[in-house]
């Protein structure tokens, strides 16, 4: 094993970034880069200069056929999706397309053995036309991502005090469940809403709460942005 740095830890994102686009254009799956990813690629046609990772995000039709279908169909044995669906470990409710040959290690109480060098897949639900149904699953969704981070710890060297202590008894009290079990939970709860006949849908059951919130309209068409000399969705 050998340390490597960001510019290699890039050109692995690239290339398995290089590698769900094809696999996503062979199996008609939907797919469009996302958050800083899609910022770079229109302002810098790149990452980021500070990047260092690469989001995609997934109509949840597409997410659901994507996160089932990669590891059985994939061609490319050192590449392999990872979520809460398949991995004890995995606490977060999205998935990973993560290199084999590589190992990521992580600040967590609860770290994930399997993990490496990845890009983040996030899925993308419909919320309820309805506005007070929309705010009551805003509500819902606030609870359960809060109490979500209670089954894992993550070491932040900068907080101190009440703060690290609240979140260490937190971690304690929760930590009986399963590290998967709120992330699938919230997964169940983000597939109440069918995507396609949804006026408005966002990456809720992580990100930035309501701030997430697009017209469904937005997905009814692609196209292909330049990133680190490549095309993507």
């Amino acid at each position: 094993m050998k340390q490597i740095f960001i510019e290699e830890i890039r050109k692995l994102q690239i290339s398995i970034l290089l590698y769900v686009h094809d696999f996503c254009k062979e199996n008609n799956i939907r797919y469009s880069l996302s958050g800083g990813t899609l910022l770079g690629a229109v302002r810098h046609k790149g990452y980021i200069p500070w990047d260092d990772d690469i989001d995609i995000m997934m109509p949840r039709p597409d997410y659901e056929r994507f996160v089932n279908e990669f590891n059985v169909n994939n061609r490319e044995s050192s590449l392999k999706v990872i979520s809460s669906y398949n991995d004890i470990q995995f606490f977060q409710p999205f998935a990973k397309v993560v290199n084999t040959k590589t190992v990521l290690k992580e600040t967590y109480k609860r770290p994930i053995d399997q993990m490496g060098v990845y890009i983040d897949v996030f899925p993308i639900d419909g919320l309820p036309n309805d506005e007070k149904q929309r705010e009551l699953y805003w509500k819902f969704i606030a609870k359960q991502k809060n109490i979500s981070t209670a089954v894992y710890e993550k070491n932040n060297k900068n907080e101190h005090g009440i703060k690290k202590l609240l979140r260490r008894i937190l971690f304690l009290l929760f930590s009986f469940r399963k590290a998967n079990f709120y992330a699938n939970k919230l997964h169940r709860y983000g597939m109440k809403n069918s995507f396609e006949g949804s006026k408005f849908i966002a990456n809720s059951i992580f990100g930035y709460h309501k701030k997430e919130t697009m017209p469904g309209s937005l997905f009814d068409g692609f196209v292909e942005l330049d990133f680190e000399n490549k095309k993507f969705m």
